[in-house]
C-alpha cells in the first residue's frame, strides 16, 4: 500500500473530530457528579460512554489509513451517511462490552467509591 496516497485533509478532520468529542465537558462534568452522589448506575454509563469515545476514535483513525476509491464519485450525502454509519457501529459495540475497558474502568472507579466510604 502506497501510504502517499493517503488524504492528509481526511486524517486532519478526523483528528480535529476527534479533539473536539475529547474535548466537550459534558463527559468530565458527568463523571464528576456520578463520583460526587456515589451514583453506581451513572458511573457505570459514564465507563461505558468513555468506551464508546475511545472506540469512536481508534475507528476513525483506523479508517484514515483506508485510501478511497474514485471509481464511482461520492457527493457528501454518501460521506455524511458513512459518518453516521461508522458512529452508528461504534455505539453498538461500545454497548456490547467488545473491549472490556469499560467495565474495567467501573470496577476500578465503584472499587475507589466504596472505600470512600
Amino acid at each position: 500500500m502506497d501510504i502517499g496516497k493517503i488524504s492528509n485533509t481526511y486524517i486532519d478532520n478526523s483528528i480535529s473530530t476527534t479533539k473536539n468529542t475529547v474535548s466537550d465537558k459534558s463527559f468530565e462534568d458527568s463523571l464528576k457528579n456520578a463520583v460526587e452522589k456515589k451514583d453506581d448506575e451513572a458511573l457505570k454509563k459514564v465507563c461505558t460512554e468513555f468506551e464508546g469515545m475511545l472506540l469512536n476514535m481508534m475507528y476513525k483513525q483506523m479508517k484514515a489509513t483506508v485510501s478511497k476509491s474514485t471509481l464511482i464519485p461520492q457527493d457528501s450525502g454518501t460521506e455524511y451517511f458513512e459518518s453516521m454509519l461508522d458512529d452508528q457501529i461504534v455505539e453498538e459495540a461500545s454497548k456490547t462490552n467488545s473491549m472490556g475497558l469499560g467495565e474495567q474502568l467501573y470496577k476500578q472507579l465503584s472499587h475507589q467509591l466504596k472505600s470512600d466510604k
